[in-house]
């Protein structure tokens, strides 16, 4: 794991008197409490989806890969395994998005 990350995320816990994780599971679980800021889809399997997502915790931005199931299970309950190697600090970058709407008749 990125070590300037998990300084961050220990930081974290010390001072919202969070128990430290013990295994990427857990870790996994520490992440998901925080809002999510942006997500983009990375990669789809039969029983999942990847995502790429973001968090902030404190300054910094916090990257990871996440997964959502397609059925009932949760990730994990389907097979899916959190990896901390994935974490990483990112960068917010503004973008301009084209979108289409609709076409009325009449115009």
């Amino acid at each position: 794991m990125n070590e300037k990350i998990e300084k961050i995320l220990e930081d974290y816990c010390t001072n919202e008197g969070c128990e430290h994780w013990a295994n990427d599971n857990e870790l996994y679980g520490l992440l998901e409490d925080f809002d999510v800021l942006y997500e983009e889809k990375t990669d789809s399997h039969r029983w999942w989806d990847t995502y790429r997502t973001t968090i902030k915790v404190g300054d910094t931005y916090i990257g990871f890969i996440s997964a959502k199931t397609t059925g009932d299970m949760n990730a994990r309950e389907a097979g899916w395994d959190f990896e901390s190697d994935t974490l990483c600090e990112m960068l917010p970058v503004k973008k301009t998005v084209t979108t289409y709407i609709r076409k009325e008749k009449n115009e």
